[in-house]
């Protein structure tokens, strides 16, 4: 009976294991160049530039100090600037539009966006209500980006290691040149002199 017994348990610590090995390598198979790229630009509309973070190269410092800039930002920006950016993000778009793999070991992925056009619609739109209201009606200004990301393997997975064009910017940058426009001279200079010392100390 405890042979028995033994035999089961180890049955069923073998399948588990099974399982758990088919699930393991059935997830890395989904992490394709597509996948990390939908990933990437997912966590970045959705302001999760800690996951965004995650899917860079170790070797390319910009996109990843950006990425932290943009989370720095976000924490001590005004509700108001925050909410615009988050709004953008929304109306956000992204298709990728072609891959190429060369027999580099890299990936070169073509992504076409549709942003707002957060100069015109700050031009003709004050609020949050407003903008929402131009997108209700079909009149949000929109402007067609493309971008390119060059994607290599590092540890088995693959990873962002160079971006050129404005996809990956999306509308956050945009909103955070703004920030004379959606906030008082007052609240935008705080905000400037914080990214500032912000940055002078990363430096250091």
């Amino acid at each position: 009976m405890k042979r028995l017994f033994s035999l089961i348990l180890f049955i069923v610590i073998v399948l588990a294991s099974l399982q758990s090995w088919t699930k393991q390598v059935y997830s890395f198979q989904k992490e394709t160049p597509e996948v990390v790229i939908k990933k990437y630009l997912d966590a970045v509309i959705s302001n999760d530039y800690q996951t965004a973070y995650t899917l860079v190269s170790d070797q390319n410092s910009d996109i990843r100090e950006w990425l932290e800039l943009l989370n720095f930002v976000t924490s001590v920006a005004p509700e108001k600037l925050i909410s615009i950016i988050h709004l953008a993000h929304s109306f956000t778009i992204h298709q990728v539009l072609q891959i190429d793999l060369p027999n580099d070991g890299t990936a070169v992925i073509k992504v076409g966006s549709t942003v707002p056009d957060m100069e015109k619609i700050l031009e003709i739109a004050h609020s949050e209500n407003e903008i929402k209201s131009l997108y209700d009606n079909g009149s949000l200004p929109l402007k067609q980006k493309q971008g390119t990301f060059i994607l290599g393997i590092e540890n088995n997975i693959w990873k962002i290691k160079e971006m050129e064009g404005t996809s990956g910017d999306s509308a956050s940058k945009i909103a955070m040149g703004l920030a004379e426009k959606l906030l008082s001279k007052e609240e935008s200079l705080k905000l400037d002199k914080e990214i500032k010392n912000y940055q002078n100390k990363k430096r250091s």
